[in-house]
């Protein structure tokens, strides 16, 4: 699976989309390169751009609590 796909089956979640973080047409249109308003969004990005390069998991938490510490 690439990232984006990995991403998509979070967006396109039922749970993702009955709490109106996005839309399942918005989900399914979604690419990686596009930014989002939404920094849950961009936490699972991170995320999933961590375990795929292999990064140790405490540097993966420092940049996402970096994200979710920063003004919107």
């Amino acid at each position: 699976m690439t990232r984006e796909e990995i991403l998509q089956s979070f967006l396109t979640d039922e749970v993702f989309i009955e709490n109106k973080y996005m839309t399942a047409g918005e989900a399914f249109k979604f690419k990686w390169a596009t930014s989002s308003p939404s920094k849950l969004v961009e936490v699972l990005k991170m995320a999933i751009e961590g375990e795929i390069s292999g990064e140790t998991q405490g540097i993966t938490e420092r940049k996402i609590n970096g994200l979710l510490n920063t003004q919107p």
